[in-house]
């Protein structure tokens, strides 16, 4: 992987670093890869595919530099899809020739950066292509809200706006919020706690659940009072399958 990462930081490096948002993703990436080799390693891979998995916990972001520095701003919805960019950067321009993939494992990659930002995962992929596809998300998610949790960002996301019927509904069905349904800014808020509904590895809910991500994205909120009850399904919903965890064991 050493080729990789050398890769990964040439190409980064013809971005300004000194840009805020620049260094936080050229970070996310590396932390991402951290947490796929935990994923993996936590349902036994082998080391072929733990390597494949770090290849494209590394990549899965590359549009977002170009995203920045084009459009200061992270929203897909304002530029553009940052999941179908990054494999047009790889694969229609070239950009994966410079990293050590073999070309029988391109379809796995593309199909994986491809998917790790949309609602849900395309349909027709195979077993391997939809293993790693699931460990990217879960990669991503994790990291997401460790951000989140970390650095108070919903201070300044969430304010006296109500959550709407639609939102709400697909919350307490369990379901990760659909962008598509988003109107307030506490709908956006709310949809950074339903992203651990689209958690697919024991690993993943017990590293949420065990660094109290959730409880600390709480305490950062402004009002309280309008996310108690969410917050409250968040924290039985992490319970209950962490001592479904509990019982594999």
């Amino acid at each position: 992987m050493d080729k990789n990462y050398d890769e990964f930081d040439k190409y980064v490096m013809k971005y300004d670093m000194d840009e805020k948002m620049i260094g936080y993703k050229y970070n996310h990436s590396y932390r991402v890869v951290h947490q796929s080799e935990e994923v993996c390693r936590s349902i036994n891979l082998d080391t072929v595919e733990r390597d494949l998995a770090s290849l494209i916990a590394l990549l899965h972001d590359i549009a977002r530099f170009k995203q920045w520095t084009e459009y200061k701003t992270f929203d897909d919805e304002d530029s553009f899809d940052h999941g179908d960019e990054g494999a047009k950067i790889l694969f229609d321009e070239g950009e994966i020739n410079n990293y050590d993939l073999a070309k029988k494992d391109y379809e796995i990659v593309k199909k994986a950066i491809r998917n790790h930002n949309k609602y849900i995962i395309e349909s027709g992929l195979n077993d391997r292509e939809l293993l790693h596809a699931k460990i990217i998300r879960d990669a991503d998610k994790i990291d997401i809200l460790y951000a989140f949790s970390t650095w108070r960002l919903l201070e300044v996301t969430n304010d006296d706006s109500k959550i709407t019927d639609e939102v709400r509904k697909q919350f307490f069905e369990h379901k990760p919020i659909d962008r598509k349904i988003i109107k307030t800014k506490n709908d956006r808020a709310l949809a950074k706690f339903s992203l651990i509904f689209d958690l697919n590895y024991d690993y993943s809910i017990r590293r949420i659940y065990e660094e109290k991500y959730i409880d600390k994205m709480y305490e950062g909120m402004k009002n309280k009072k309008i996310f108690k009850e969410y917050y409250e399904e968040i924290i039985k919903y992490l319970k209950e399958r962490c001592k479904d965890v509990r019982q594999k064991i």
